[in-house]
């Protein structure tokens, strides 16, 4: 069966990438056939193809994390899966191993769900890397109690508006950060209680204020940079901090600050509770299980919601369109391609 994937020769922005026709392999014992019916961009698909992600890419290969389908045919070996099967992928496997832009994609049986019902074509390559990840960190990690207080930063992106629903559904008071005013009204609408703009006035005054000078009980940062020192400080006595990106940077940290108040400093991972071979990561399964259970349930009882899409691109060959817009930063939610 011939399919047409993304791939490139060499390392850079989306004008390397080139769109191939090739033989489609059949699956191996524990693998699964996905017409890709739907692809979501991801920031680390960008990193993969500029070479700045934590894994190097060997060209030339293919790339791509996020997709959703139907299952086509399965290895042997495989039996939470059928072929018509609506499936959605996983955070667990290694681009080393598997990339997914294309026609169709040959997945291990651990990497794939069945699309929770409700969930439209678009919405089901969206959901499950921003909620596990947000999960992990919110649930696993951190254990975030009803009545505590939660800042999320840049709370615009995807993971950031997924975190607001997690945090809501656990009883949380959320804080959101943005830049500017001009996204706050889109984060009151997704559940947050107060929104911070961190290019106007004082962050850290304006956090403490909103605690009665207590301070955050938990901070969930994937800014870091300049922000970290301002955090920390509106930080409760003995809160967590935990970090998941490093958008400005890493800046530099504020040892003392994170001493003095005693905060828990843990640096996150959506891999250290899916697994990942490459990096020799071994996955939770029980946690695993659990936040497939919080999510799926979620989504079928409305306390979680959709990850909201900002924009939609019709036709595989608008994969390198969509990552240059992407790469804008201009967008409020996920970006998909719809095959």
């Amino acid at each position: 069966m011939k399919t047409r994937i993304w791939q490139f020769d060499e390392v850079g922005g989306p004008e390397k990438l080139v769109l191939r026709e090739r033989e489609q392999r059949s699956p191996g014992p524990d693998e699964v056939l996905v017409r890709v019916q739907s692809l979501s961009l991801n920031r680390a698909d960008a990193l993969w193809l500029a070479n700045t992600y934590t894994e190097s890419p060997k060209p030339p290969t293919g790339i791509g994390y996020e997709v959703a389908g139907i299952v086509e045919s399965v290895g042997s070996g495989v039996v939470t899966v059928l072929p018509g099967d609506r499936v959605s992928n996983l955070p667990n496997t290694s681009l080393s191993e598997y990339t997914n832009f294309g026609e169709t994609t040959v997945l291990p049986e651990r990497a794939l769900m069945k699309t929770p019902n409700g969930l439209s074509t678009s919405d089901a390559s969206c959901f499950s890397f921003a909620y596990m990840t947000d999960y992990f960190a919110l649930v696993e990690l951190a254990g975030l109690q009803a009545g505590q207080v939660v800042v999320v930063t840049a709370a615009t992106s995807t993971t950031g508006l997924a975190a607001i629903r997690i945090a809501k559904r656990l009883g949380a008071t959320v804080i959101a950060t943005t830049r500017t005013p001009k996204k706050r009204s889109t984060l009151l609408d997704s559940g947050a209680d107060h929104v911070v703009t961190t290019d106007e006035g004082n962050v850290t005054e304006e956090i403490l204020e909103l605690t009665s000078g207590r301070g955050a009980d938990l901070v969930y940062d994937c800014i870091v940079g300049d922000l970290l020192e301002k955090l920390a400080t509106a930080t409760r006595l003995r809160g967590r901090y935990i970090v998941y990106g490093l958008l400005a940077g890493p800046g530099a940290f504020p040892w003392f600050t994170i001493f003095g108040r005693g905060l828990r400093f843990d640096l996150h991972s959506v891999f250290n509770y899916t697994g990942n071979t490459s990096r020799g990561i071994p996955a939770n399964e029980p946690a695993v299980s659990r936040a497939l259970e919080f999510i799926s349930s979620g989504l079928a009882d409305g306390s979680l919601h959709p990850v909201p899409i900002d924009r939609i691109f019709e036709g595989l060959e608008k994969v390198p369109e969509a990552m240059r817009y992407m790469l804008a930063n201009s967008a409020s939610g996920k970006i998909v391609v719809t095959l």
